[in-house]
């Protein structure tokens, strides 16, 4: 039995892209650019335009990726600018669909195992999938497994054992594996058929006598050479089926009567030896014994997942299925322990537990960041940008200068974006200087002003309103491991605090929720009021945290934060310092 194991970015310049760079020694046949989970509009907005940066200076691998569903004000934002979001994705796990060969044929079940074993020599492969007419799975044709067919000894019976004398096949298929000459197509028939097969080597008497013997039983093929008598016999027996070998001539005579008695005659100009050896590769290949013991993959299969379980098994190839058990591919067994064909670029976060699902498995190759470093360990020099900036979008915008490029109309507009989004139009207490003066240049290239697409953002509908609460809580969240304590932060922008407090009691049970669903110590979610510049916080979790927490109780038992807009630079700094302190 088979077991199974336990759209590409649109860049907005409108310079000509240089031809693809020469491919590496590891095929890296995709690098994502992705931000962190639950992204944001800084997040996204960095991604998308670096990957355009990448690419116009030449490295077409480069794609941005959307991890999970593309936030309102973002899909707001690509809109507005008549730009295609990147495309989303809930993981970067390495999928057995990645690792698919796409040089190795399958072999179609209708063909003769004689074209099959042609195919798989040609291949150079010890073994290869063979397929039905809608490209169903059928199973594997293995040398090894036809070899222990072949070389049973089955005396007289059926089967493709060398010792036995049972072909199934068609007459059609035989005429071409022997390259005969139809000279008589014998009566109509369709499907396969079994054929006895018997060489007319003997005397004609010791032969009527075996065919007296056989005759009405079975399906009767006979192969001989010049013997009209045999041929006429054959015939007046109607048998359904004569191979002349040799080239031999046949009787006009013989060939009237084989039309009405029903026998198909072919003419070859192999001898005798050669056509009983080539019979036995006359079945058609679906009904030749393969492999039906093995390894079958799912192309969805996460390859971490299988790898185990292909690496202990004995075979070197693998059939890859899809969800109505077509072939989707072939694997191979080194392909699980080859370097993933992925790499991920990181913008605006660099620590793994804030980054899409998978992540651990991709090797990274650059960051570009505005928070802490915690990022890990890695076996090789990465390029690592980061800076005391108010947005991820900021660094980006410098890095087209540093290149000497300007970026399109259409992605400034969506730098400035990401920029005016995070630093809440410049009154979140990360903001800089740079990013002003980034803004500013910004501004003159996309032709809009940062307040007017601060509008835009701020005017898509409440994030209470437009999700489920769930959803919400998880739009912009970041999970922390600190001072042995698990937790997160979730942050949620909302200029209607109407709305935020009449859902305040399902916030306080959903954020309960998470929390024990996911045995964190603590959740807390910060609703940052970008017009007036002030946040609450509502928070779930260990009571010696709440108690330690420096902020004023409001009503409905939430912290008042006055002036706080940032999580990174105002709460967790202080949500760190009350941890340190607290057992």
């Amino acid at each position: 039995m088979w077991a199974k194991p336990a759209s590409s970015t649109t860049t907005s310049s409108d310079t000509p892209l240089p031809p693809p760079p020469a491919p590496d020694a590891v095929d890296i046949r995709t690098i994502f650019i992705s931000g962190h989970r639950n992204p944001d509009v800084d997040s996204i907005a960095s991604a998308y335009a670096l990957a355009d940066l990448h690419q116009r200076q030449g490295d077409r691998r480069v794609r941005a990726i959307c991890p999970g569903l593309l936030p309102a004000r973002a899909a707001w934002m690509f809109e507005h600018f008549h730009l295609t979001p990147p495309a989303s994705r809930s993981d970067v796990y390495v999928r057995v669909s990645d690792l698919l060969s796409g040089d190795v044929p399958s072999v179609p079940a209708s063909v003769t195992l004689y074209e099959a074993l042609r195919i798989l020599n040609e291949s150079g492969e010890s073994a290869l999938p063979v397929v039905g007419e809608d490209g169903t799975f059928v199973g594997m044709l293995n040398p090894i497994v036809l070899l222990s067919q072949f070389l049973a000894l089955t005396g007289e019976g059926r089967g493709l054992s060398l010792a036995g004398r049972t072909v199934c096949s068609t007459v059609e298929m035989i005429a071409g594996l022997l390259k005969a000459e139809i000279l008589c197509e014998g009566a109509p028939r369709s499907g396969l058929r079994l054929f006895d097969v018997y060489v007319a080597a003997a005397s004609p008497d010791s032969f009527e006598c075996r065919m007296d013997a056989v005759s009405g039983v079975r399906e009767i093929a006979i192969v001989c050479g010049d013997r009209p008598n045999i041929h006429a016999n054959v015939v007046a027996r109607r048998f359904p089926l004569l191979i002349i070998t040799g080239d031999s001539p046949l009787d006009p005579a013989t060939l009237r009567d084989a039309t009405s008695a029903g026998t198909a005659i072919l003419r070859t100009r192999y001898d005798s030896g050669k056509v009983i050896r080539l019979l036995k590769f006359a079945t058609p290949t679906g009904y030749a014994p393969l492999e039906k013991e093995g390894i079958l993959l799912q192309a969805s299969d996460r390859v971490h997942d299988v790898r185990a379980t292909v690496l202990r098994s004995p075979d070197n190839i693998f059939p890859v299925l899809d969800g109505e058990h077509r072939l989707a591919g072939i694997v191979r067994k080194r392909d699980f322990t080859s370097p993933p064909p992925f790499r991920m670029i990181l913008v605006d976060h660099n620590e793994t537990d804030q980054g899409i699902p998978g992540i651990e498995e991709i090797p990274v190759l650059e960051v570009v960041d505005h928070h802490r470093i915690a990022f890990r360990p890695t076996p090789e020099p990465i390029k690592y940008t980061a800076d005391v900036v108010g947005s991820t979008c900021t660094i980006v915008t410098k890095m087209f200068r540093a290149a000497g490029l300007r970026p399109s109309r259409a992605v400034a507009g969506v730098l400035l974006c990401g920029i005016v989004s995070d630093t809440l139009l410049f009154q979140s207490p990360t903001t800089t200087q740079t990013d002003r003066d980034v803004a500013a240049w910004l501004e003159k290239i996309c032709g809009e002003t940062a307040a007017s697409l601060m509008e835009g953002l701020l005017s898509v509908a409440s994030v209470l309103s437009s999700m489920s609460l769930r959803d919400a809580i998880n739009s912009d969240r970041k999970s922390y491991v600190e001072h042995g304590f698990s937790f997160a932060l979730s942050q949620l922008e909302e200029s209607n605090l109407q709305v935020y407090h009449r859902h305040l009691p399902e916030l306080r049970a959903e954020l309960e929720a998470i929390r024990a669903a996911e045995k964190l110590d603590f959740i807390a979610l910060l609703v940052t009021d970008p017009v007036r510049g002030n946040s609450e916080l509502v928070y779930a979790g260990q009571e010696a945290v709440r108690r330690a927490l420096p902020y004023r109780r409001g009503e409905g038992g939430v912290f008042l934060l006055p002036g706080v807009l940032s999580r990174k630079k105002q709460l967790l700094p202080q949500i760190l310092a009350v941890l340190a302190g607290t057992p």
